[in-house]
């Protein structure tokens, strides 16, 4: 991805205030991706049925839309995980060796598996979950889910292309889809709507899938498969397990506390069949997730250009036999740019949410949510900026190849997420939230720990233990 930082460092050097805008613009969109773009379109919807709507039933269909929807985000989002971050480094892999030619046909491939699998997921899953619902609305759910698990998984070629103000396009065209079409079958009810968010993320596919058909070369005379699964086999190297399960078990954790609510009695409600919801927990930490945006567009512009600069001279500088000062000259380059980024991160996104308290009264009035829940508001806040710390380290950790200790912090962000949530609903609402956030707190200051140890030894342990 480090040439979409080339390219967003060649804007910076504009050096106006224009070029900072378009500069951390596209890092806001490119970094949010379907997941909080998604989340703001929703609200959206929500926001039209709020204010052009007064009938009781239009709000509760909203509801249960909405769930319906969030069900199926959460549940691809886990499901592709386990693939997400192994094609990523399949991918770099083959770059690093100028085979890109392989990558197409592999991306191809990844998608007959994500496809197929989806299929054999949502299937059962849909029928267990709405057993009292048409066969067109299960239909429409299978459907959704299948289509997010392909978006999720165009998505990480997507934002490494160097098309990016195309990219930027295809999400405006795919969510104004989904806004415009939420409209236009207003009267279909949660048909309507369900059938909107399948239309808006189906027609978003279809752009990124042609805009990485456009990017990446198809034929090469060495390569005359068109359809390739080399990421499943020993010749290319073995699968990445431990990176699988990290991205699974990242996107387990960071759902898993909204689960805990959704099915405790006395939090959660059933809002359509078998899904549930909890008016208490949901929209505090569904705003706290929007307010993370400008700490996302700082992180993966520093990433992208600052990092991923450093990391490319001093290794660089190993294969090509540098000399030892110009290593550790590159070295503390790259412990520079990730104070700098976490520094950066937690500045200005700690500015942003003393800002979001000071107007968070007025915020909930406009979007008629009770006061009551400001408290829980404030405590989500502090933990969504936690996650996003604790999510560059982990950036960080795969950039080193750090397998075994990013797969050590997913596995513990579950564990600690579910005790730490379920004591918090057990001490009473006073304490709600917090679970999450001491559980992200815990884990942001041991990965800022462990990962300021390797970048310590990583000059010797790079020689030494080779």
């Amino acid at each position: 991805m480090a040439g979409i930082g080339f390219q967003l460092k060649q804007i910076l050097k504009e050096q106006s205030l224009t070029s900072v805008f378009k500069t951390f613009g596209y890092s806001a969109v490119l970094s949010s991706g379907p997941w909080v773009i998604s989340m703001i379109i929703i609200l959206g919807i929500g926001l039209s049925n709020i204010y052009l709507s007064t009938a009781g039933d239009s709000k509760d269909i909203m509801l249960k839309a909405s769930v319906t929807y969030v069900s199926a985000l959460a549940l691809s989002s886990i499901f592709t995980g386990f693939l997400q971050l192994p094609f990523t480094r399949f991918t770099a892999d083959r770059i690093y060796e100028k085979r890109d030619y392989l990558i197409l046909p592999n991306f191809l491939g990844t998608l007959i598996v994500t496809i197929t699998l989806a299929f054999a997921i949502a299937m059962p899953l849909g029928l267990f979950l709405f057993d009292s619902q048409s066969n067109l609305f299960v239909l429409l759910y299978i459907s959704l889910f299948v289509i997010l698990s392909c978006v999720w998984m165009a998505n990480i070629l997507a934002a490494s292309l160097k098309l990016y103000k195309l990219v930027i396009l295809f999400y405006l065209i795919g969510y104004a889809s989904i806004y415009g079409c939420s409209i236009l079958f207003k009267e279909y009810e949660i048909i309507g709507l369900l059938l909107s968010f399948l239309i808006g993320n189906s027609i978003l596919f279809m752009l990124l899938f042609l805009g990485i058909v456009y990017y990446y070369p198809s034929f090469n005379p060495k390569n005359k498969t068109f359809i390739r699964f080399d990421m499943f086999k020993q010749n290319y190297g073995k699968f990445y397990w431990k990176l699988g399960w990290s991205g699974m078990f990242y996107n387990i954790a960071i759902w898993i506390d909204k689960v805990i609510f959704w099915y405790t009695p006395i939090v959660g409600y059933m809002v359509i069949d078998k899904l549930h919801a909890s008016m208490v927990y949901d929209f505090p930490i569904f705003l706290a997730y929007l307010s993370i945006i400008p700490g996302m567009a700082i992180f993966f512009f520093r990433l992208e250009v600052d990092f991923a600069s450093a990391y490319d001279k001093f290794y660089r500088a190993i294969v090509k036999n540098g000399t030892l000062s110009q290593i550790k000259k590159f070295k503390q380059e790259m412990i520079l740019a990730v104070k700098r980024s976490t520094q950066e991160i937690l500045f200005v996104q700690g500015l942003f949410n003393i800002l979001l308290f000071l107007s968070a009264e007025t915020l909930f009035e406009l979007l008629k949510l009770p006061k009551l829940y400001l408290p829980l508001f404030y405590v989500d806040v502090i933990g969504v900026q936690l996650q996003l710390g604790f999510m560059s380290v982990l950036a960080y950790l795969y950039y080193l190849d750090r397998q075994k200790e990013a797969l050590i912090y997913t596995f513990l962000f579950v564990l600690l997420n579910i005790v730490l949530t379920g004591i918090s609903i057990q001490l009473g609402p006073y304490f709600y939230g917090y679970g999450f956030s001491i559980t992200l707190l815990i884990l942001f200051v041991a990965s800022i720990h462990t990962l300021n140890n390797i970048l310590q030894e990583l000059d010797y342990e790079t020689f030494m233990l080779q």
